[in-house]
């Protein structure tokens, strides 16, 4: 398994709101919300939170089954969740502020994933890309019942409006998944900075063209600041 992540401010931010965790088989995208720096504290305390509470429960198991990673990782995710919104009723300069929360977790074949918001993991495998996780906005539900286009998606008016993050309420609702992962397979986690500038066809043939993982990362992010960098930009690459 090779990998490599990396973020970038983009065109058009003052901040970057992104953060993101690349160590071992622990892999992890947040993109902050709150305006100001509350966007950053946000997914900064997300991050750090849900890796500490992870790795504590990880590390004092041997061997582990699949229940077990899937309360651990929906535990630390509502254990980051709590964090970030007690820090914004206590600091009313990050009132309102939160995150969205994609993370990996590779143990033996299988990949575990928890996710809320927008930020995506894709899995490309024999030369096709799949989303793995399903956008929470509300033009992604408008999508996924087919009243309109992808290409739609990208220009909507309504393309930000986010309708589950982690963060602004004492109560957080994450996805969860498992899948089985093949040699060759590639898994790609990115913020919307890449993927509402650049089309999932093009992350593939990116993906494919460049198989080292710090290659395929720097020219996703280029494609992204040549297509405008409006956001914040972080992906992470793992090869198997």
């Amino acid at each position: 398994m090779k990998y490599y992540g990396a973020t970038d401010i983009g065109n058009m931010r003052e901040n970057n709101e992104d953060s993101f965790y690349a160590e071992d088989k622990l892999f992890i995208v947040a993109d902050g919300m709150g305006g100001h720096r509350a966007g950053e504290i946000a997914s900064n305390l997300s991050v750090d939170t849900f890796v500490r509470s992870f790795e504590e429960s990880i590390n004092s198991k041997s061997r582990m089954q699949g229940r077990f990673i899937k309360n651990t990782m929906l535990g630390s995710i509502e254990l980051a969740n709590d964090e970030v919104f007690k820090k914004s009723l206590i600091d009313t300069e990050y009132s309102g502020m939160g995150t969205t929360f994609t993370a990996c977790f590779l143990y033996e074949e299988n990949i575990h994933i928890t996710h809320i918001g927008d930020s995506r993991a894709y899995l490309c495998r024999d030369k096709n890309i799949d989303l793995l996780t399903s956008d929470h906005t509300f033009v992604g539900e408008l999508y996924r019942r087919g009243e309109i286009t992808y290409e739609e998606t990208f220009d909507h008016p309504q393309r930000n409006f986010l309708t589950n993050v982690l963060g602004v309420s004492d109560e957080v609702s994450p996805d969860y998944l498992t899948l089985k992962i093949l040699p060759g397979d590639s898994l790609i986690l990115c913020s919307d900075g890449l993927n509402s500038m650049v089309r999932d066809e093009i992350i593939l043939k990116l993906s494919e063209k460049y198989p080292e993982p710090e290659n395929t990362v720097k020219k996703l992010i280029k494609n992204a600041l040549k297509k405008g960098g409006n956001d914040n930009i972080t992906v992470i690459v793992v090869r198997f």
